[in-house]
């Protein structure tokens, strides 16, 4: 597979996170935004409709993985999916951040809630094709499999990069209403991108594919979904997925508020905190496909949770000048994370696809997305929502309750391993026997 398609395949990962990015890290700030004493969005009741919208968007995947998966059974192509989809998103994503003071209070909430629908509907029918691509992209070659899997995370680091580092400087010059439009004009060109991605040779054994009699006798939704949940190695790996995916999730919107309430800046400094980590987390996406090979995804993943919980435990503490002055100090713990994250976000595709494969092969990549994303995405919802009863209780609690946070956020990795060692096979002889 040549450069110029790995680099395809990567804008759409850059183009779709870079607005989940945007909008999970400004939502919460966008609605404390206050006129004549007046909160846009109060926190804890935009904290309930965001978690209302990511039950929403978690009960969508598994029908969008069904679908995808039946499209293939019928011998299309499954990247012909992406064009129904790739548009939807951003213009969610504008429509979210378009209401201001200036609106009455029904029409701004509709527009929110409007946007959020939009956003959430076109996010999970381009990302659940999108994302099993890997394994068609792939066509049986374990190693092309792997660095496409790696470019996902990667992807997810860069479009985190930008989100953190561009968006506060277009907020800061032309406000959060612009700065969305901006953002979801450049996303809406990259997602569909990955679509010319797709090796020549793939192309041509996609076309010439016919749906067997197998694939076309499939039972019905929710029995799929609910035979993937009772595979005990993949229910393994989505407790330590959601660990990690909760406390990214939580640092996320936590980063605003250390920047400018615990340390004092502005929103422009949110780059001085989370540039440091993904500039890390960048370099270290190099050595991942050698630490995979070297102990596995799985075991990979467990000691990266492990070292990432004791980083985010030690962002509550932020606001000394240990080294240089507080703002210092904080870029350089935060950057500690860096390693740990290019692992955990590097494996996660792989996993979910070995899993699939494990059990069902290539008909079954879908639902295994479907389901993985149903229980991650509910498990952000609820991040997003304790994210924000914290920020509710920031009067009263003052900078503990930003500093608490950071603690949550290292707690839910902890968690997830927990969970893991709760969940796992005890006959599990793959890659990893922990």
């Amino acid at each position: 597979m040549p450069i110029t398609k790995y680099l395809l395949f990567l804008c759409g990962q850059i183009g779709v996170m870079s607005l989940s990015r945007f909008l999970y890290q400004w939502i919460l700030k966008y609605g404390d935004l206050e006129s004549s004493g007046t909160e846009l969005f109060p926190a804890i009741t935009l904290g309930i409709l965001f978690f209302s919208f990511r039950v929403f968007d978690g009960v969508t995947d598994p029908i969008a993985g069904r679908l995808t998966d039946s499209w293939v059974r019928k011998g299309f192509q499954r990247r012909t999916l992406l064009w129904f989809s790739f548009s939807l998103a951003p213009i969610g994503l504008a429509l979210a951040f378009s209401a201001n003071h200036s609106l009455s209070k029904p029409f701004a909430w509709s527009l929110l809630t409007l946007g959020l629908l939009i956003f959430f509907i076109g996010y999970t029918f381009y990302a659940i094709p999108y994302w099993s691509l890997i394994d068609d992209y792939a066509d049986g070659d374990m190693k092309v499999r792997a660095k496409l899997s790696n470019l996902l995370g990667l992807g997810i680091v860069l479009a985190s990069g930008i989100g953190f580092v561009v968006s506060g400087a277009l907020i800061e010059r032309l406000g959060f209403s612009i700065a969305a439009l901006s953002f979801s004009a450049v996303a809406v060109i990259l997602m569909a991108l990955p679509f010319f991605a797709c090796p020549q040779k793939n192309d041509i054994t996609i076309k010439e594919n016919k749906p067997t009699e197998s694939q076309t006798s499939s039972s019905s939704l929710w029995s799929g979904i609910a035979q993937a949940l009772k595979h005990r190695r993949f229910l393994a790996l989505i407790a330590l997925f959601g660990g990690s995916q909760m406390s990214f999730t939580i640092m996320t919107t936590a980063a605003p508020f250390i920047a400018t309430d615990l340390l004092g800046g502005s929103v422009g400094d949110v780059a001085q905190l989370l540039g440091p980590l993904l500039g890390m987390a960048v370099i270290c996406f190099l050595l991942v496909p050698k630490i995979q090979r070297r102990f596995g995804w799985l075991r990979s993943m467990l000691y990266a949770s492990i070292a990432l919980s004791i980083v985010y435990g030690c962002c509550g503490l932020l606001g000394s000048s240990l080294i240089i002055d507080p703002l210092m100090t904080a870029s350089v713990v935060f950057g500690l994370g860096g390693p740990m994250v290019a692992v955990l976000l590097g494996v996660e595709a792989e996993g979910v696809v070995d899993c699939a494969k494990e059990r069902g092969g290539e008909s079954l990549v879908g639902i295994y997305w479907g389901a993985f994303n149903f229980v991650v995405k509910i498990l952000n919802g609820i991040a997003i929502l304790l994210a924000a009863i914290l920020i509710s209780y920031q009067e009263s609690w003052g900078n503990l309750a930003i500093r608490s946070m950071g603690f949550l956020a290292g707690g839910c990795l902890l968690a997830g391993v927990g969970f893991y060692y709760m969940i796992r096979p005890s006959d599990n002889n793959n890659e990893a026997e922990i």
